[in-house]
């Protein structure tokens, strides 16, 4: 099964809705070299929000099933993934006291995305993390 590893950032982890970036490199090994795509964006929410968007969009690239490798500084978002995605799914994304979970239209585009792939999440700094920071400082981004 071929690994692609999704790095993301964001320009900010304030916990506070505001206008953010963000960014993600897909990497996989094609024929015996390193492949590389990217992708940025800019949305108005919260960091966890921004990690959710930019997750969504590098797998929406992804069409086969593959050993998928998350990396990202947002640990909350990764333990979700690993912990709760697949109990929320079979609750209809509710919590236990029966409301929407928070972001619930970025967990469902995410469950329904990672089905058939397996899956491992990688808290922390990654290859990619200061690369992508410069590139969202450099692009001008407009909503």
């Amino acid at each position: 099964m071929r690994r692609v590893d999704i790095y993301i950032e964001t320009d900010s982890t304030s916990p506070r809705p505001h206008v953010r970036k963000y960014g993600y490199v897909l990497e996989c090994d094609l024929r015996g070299r390193p492949v590389t795509r990217e992708g940025f964006g800019q949305t108005e929410g919260t960091y966890n929000q921004s990690v959710l968007i930019a997750l969504a969009e590098a797998l929406v690239r992804i069409k086969q099933p593959c050993e998928i490798h998350i990396h990202s500084g947002n640990e909350f978002v990764l333990n979700m993934v690993d912990n709760n995605l697949n109990k929320w799914a079979a609750g209809g994304f509710l919590t236990g006291k029966g409301k929407p979970v928070a972001n619930r239209e970025e967990w469902e585009t995410i469950w329904n995305l990672l089905k058939g792939q397996m899956t491992v999440t990688e808290h922390g700094s990654h290859a990619y993390s200061g690369w992508l920071k410069t590139e969202m400082e450099r692009r001008d981004m407009n909503v």
